[in-house]
């Protein structure tokens, strides 16, 4: 194996969901945000652990294309390799982001609380981030895509078990990443994992939430750039009363 591939981090991408530079964004509370920054670990929830009901399938094998990760450039070619995973679905941790780069009120409100922030970056960087290896031979592996939303209906297709969810969660506009780790030996017990990230890769922007008062945003932010070295770090442009 030479170097390039050393660096390489494959993962498994739906080629016809849009191109690997998509810009996609997450709404975290503060301390979540603080604890990626601090440990350089990203906490990952389990499936199971999701509100709707239509999310606990049970596990099955997936066929999908590999397509790979640099940390500094992406392919634009379409994958043609494909490869047959089992996914233990029920316990699989499960990463949820907007593809609206708007900021949203309600995203605030529901995901962030009022100390919170929205991170930003791209698919290709997000998984380029991982500081796990993603190999096309057992290992670790990602599959990811857009959520599709419709009057929903259970099925078996495999495909339709990851990617569709009930319509009155569009405004989310949703794109996911799913996880299935070599080493996750707690997974029926644990409510999340901590997966090893390079924050500056994973992080192109920080946005702290409108609820944090100026004077107080002023100050975090510079802690941030000063203590993380990420300097694109910004105040909401929401006005609040």
């Amino acid at each position: 194996m030479n170097n390039e591939q050393k660096r390489m981090n494959w993962y498994y991408y739906l080629p016809s969901d849009g191109p690997q530079d998509r810009v996609i964004c997450q709404y975290m509370r503060l301390d979540y945000l603080i604890q990626l920054l601090e440990t350089r670990k990203y906490y990952v929830s389990r499936r199971r652990e999701f509100i709707d009901s239509n999310e606990h399938y049970q596990d099955f094998k997936l066929s999908v294309p590999i397509t790979p990760a640099h940390k500094n450039s992406y392919s634009e070619q379409v994958p043609t390799e494909r490869i047959i995973s089992y996914f233990d679905i029920i316990h699989c941790p499960t990463s949820c982001w907007t593809k609206n780069t708007k900021e949203s009120y309600l995203m605030w409100k529901s995901y962030a609380t009022e100390m919170g922030a929205r991170i930003k970056t791209t698919v290709h960087n997000f998984v380029a981030s991982l500081e796990i290896h993603l190999g096309k031979e057992g290992g670790n592996k990602v599959v990811c895509g857009s959520m599709n939303y419709k009057e929903f209906h259970p099925s078996f297709d495999e495909l339709s078990q990851l990617f569709d969810k009930d319509i009155v969660y569009a405004d989310e506009d949703e794109f996911r990443f799913y996880f299935q780790l070599s080493d996750d030996t707690d997974k029926k017990k644990s409510r999340f994992c901590l997966i090893p990230v390079d924050i500056n890769v994973m992080i192109d922007e920080i946005l702290l939430s409108p609820f944090i008062c100026k004077d107080a945003a002023t100050k975090l932010a510079r802690m941030i750039k000063c203590c993380y070295g990420i300097d694109n770090v910004e105040q909401s442009n929401i006005k609040l009363k």
